[in-house]
């Protein structure tokens, strides 16, 4: 099987803008891992862009391994279908933003590909935290209040902060805290060119879930505490530690199972982002895709997490999933040691 593994910020997504390294890491860090993953896989050939404007790239690969490495310049459209063409399937890893994500999923859908990933209807409601709320509140699973700016807020809420960040996007990127609803309002209203959601802070542990989702059944791969710093005003994320703490009452597979229940098409990889509150765990937001967790994730549970992916494409393949014994080893993952874009 051939497979097309497209990382839209370096893979030349931004190749008519500015060079940001602060856009292209997070993706970074995805694309190397699954990069390392699917080459290690016998049988797997390996076809991805790059950005001409960044350093080639330093391949890890398994003695098996092989992978072509196209250069873009000038926009990526062209380089994108062609790519896409030659593959079987297709592995995204790419912005929710500006509907990114769903629309390139469509087109490989189109193409009569393989999409090695959520359906564009999953992503439409996981893209956008306001939906993604709405439909896990539906389904009664606990979620953030989520408001936009336009909302009359609950007098109920007595929040000793309150978060602003995009409606569509991952990780903290533009996402800051303040102090009361009046300084977030103002915040919005000077800042207006993203579309921008307010959510009451939670005091708790910030979490994650990685879970394989295939078919409204999902499999929780790891379970992982986030390290998050707040520096005037802004949330930055700074890593996470894969596997730190063990689901010991099942609290965290029933609520992955419910978020995959809740939101039909969530497929292969997807991260959940959660607060592990004195009640219980509360969830932020669904990503339908890699997430930056990824990176120690195979070393974690001893075995290949693309490998996990491609086996959904046999008829067996969840149930075998969810049969699979695999190992919980603490994982550090820090995101500022992936710098390999300058």
């Amino acid at each position: 099987m051939k497979v097309f593994l497209f990382d839209y910020a370096s893979g030349g997504g931004l190749s008519m803008q500015p060079l940001d390294h602060s856009l292209m890491r997070p993706g970074e860090i995805r694309h190397r891992a699954l990069l390392s993953d699917l080459s290690a896989i016998a049988g797997i050939d390996i076809i991805t862009t790059r950005d001409a404007r960044l350093p080639k790239m330093d391949l890890c690969l398994s003695p098996t391994g092989a992978a072509v490495v196209i250069p873009v310049r000038n926009g990526f459209e062209s380089y994108f279908t062609d790519c896409m063409e030659q593959a079987d399937a297709v592995w995204l890893i790419a912005p929710e933003s500006d509907d990114i994500l769903e629309n390139l999923s469509r087109q490989i859908l189109s193409h009569n590909r393989i999409l090695l990933g959520s359906t564009p209807a999953a992503i439409h409601i996981a893209a956008s935290k306001l939906r993604t709320v709405r439909a896990l509140a539906e389904a009664g699973i606990p979620v953030v209040e989520t408001y936009t700016p336009e909302d009359v807020l609950p007098q109920h809420i007595a929040a000793s902060a309150w978060v602003v960040k995009p409606d569509k996007g991952a990780g903290c990127r533009n996402s800051r805290i303040f102090s009361s609803p009046p300084k977030a309002l103002a915040w919005i209203a000077a800042n207006s060119d993203d579309n921008f959601i307010l959510q009451p802070f939670m005091s708790g542990q910030p979490c994650s879930l990685c879970l394989i989702c295939c078919n409204g059944v999902a499999r929780v791969l790891s379970c992982n505490k986030q390290r998050i710093a707040v520096r005037d005003n802004q949330l930055y994320f700074l890593g996470s530690t894969i596997n730190s703490f063990v689901d010991v009452t099942g609290d965290l597979d029933r609520l992955a199972q419910d978020i995959a229940a809740a939101i039909p098409g969530l497929w292969g990889y997807v991260g959940v982002d959660f607060i592990f509150t004195d009640t219980g765990p509360v969830v932020l937001e669904v990503n339908p895709q890699m997430t930056s967790s990824c990176a120690g994730l195979h070393a974690s549970i001893d075995c290949n997490p693309a490998e996990l992916v491609l086996g959904l494409l046999h008829e067996t393949g969840m149930g075998s999933l969810l049969e699979k014994t695999l190992k919980a080893t603490s994982v550090s993952i820090d995101v500022a040691t992936f710098d390999t874009l300058q």
